[in-house]
């Protein structure tokens, strides 16, 4: 029997970077915080940034890609991307060696990662799964709306990363100039409370693993999104088994295969 083993690294709009280690292999997704952090968090884990067998890369935006180019610089560790992503990435990263593009599922082994879009303000988002023996982790954050890709991922995943990354009446209320809350609440922006829970409300997969993450530090509590999760799942249905993921905490959940 093997653990899948999710770690949360950091997840908000400061910085995102999980770890998955699943069949035997050691993920990055994201790499979104400087590489001393990244470096810590690991050790924090008794892993070394070495111990990393590939990384995977969302989209472009800085609190995804911030530790690529000091990343790059110092492993020879395979990242996939697509590739207009690249395209712009390739910028601002010195060493691209190890890029990779990706355009179909990849294995490692008993291990199959696949991706999907996600309707996210970047060039070519996307949202991935990972798929070992029965098991199924999807990371879905950086999303406007739910789509039906988007559906498939949370109705057929055992393990969930998903975004929760504001309160509506927070955000309109808040300190953002309209333009932000524009782009945010657009269905290219980010899902809210509401949106997420609604979806988990209506998936058929009721038993699951679920992170919520990518929350807001200035439009969103969790209070407020605890309080609106049972409001809409109702407090019977809440042991979803749901962990909130913080900004700068490591969050973890195992689970035998």
């Amino acid at each position: 029997m093997k653990n899948v083993d999710l770690n949360m690294l950091a997840s908000s709009s400061s910085g995102n970077s999980t770890l998955l280690r699943i069949g035997g292999y050691n993920f990055l997704i994201d790499i979104g915080v400087s590489c001393l952090y990244l470096k810590n968090s690991l050790n924090s884990l008794m892993m070394d940034i070495g111990d990393i067998d590939a990384v995977f890369i969302t989209h472009e935006h800085i609190d995804h890609v911030k530790g690529l180019d000091v990343f790059t610089r110092n492993h020879n560790i395979p990242i996939f991307i697509k590739e207009k992503c690249f395209n712009l990435v390739s910028k601002k990263v010195l060493k691209q060696d190890y890029f990779q593009i990706l355009t179909d599922e990849i294995k490692f082994k008993d291990v199959y990662v696949s991706f999907f879009s996600t309707p996210h303000d970047a060039i070519d988002p996307v949202g991935y799964r990972f798929s070992y023996r029965d098991f199924c982790f999807s990371y879905v954050t950086d999303l406007g709306e739910v789509t039906s890709d988007v559906r498939y991922a949370i109705d057929n995943s055992d393990l969930l990363v998903l975004e929760s990354n504001h309160d509506v009446e927070m955000l309109k209320n808040g300190s953002y100039p309209y333009y932000l809350k524009k782009r945010i609440l657009s269905s290219n922006g980010h899902l809210s409370n509401k949106d997420a829970a609604f979806a988990l409300l209506n998936s058929t997969n009721r038993k699951r693993n679920i992170i919520l993450a990518h929350l807001s530090e200035k439009n969103n509590c969790i209070d407020l999104l605890k309080k609106t999760y049972e409001e809409i799942l109702g407090k019977s249905r809440l042991p979803f088994k749901i962990k909130i993921a913080k900004p700068r905490e490591i969050v973890s959940i195992k689970i035998n295969v």
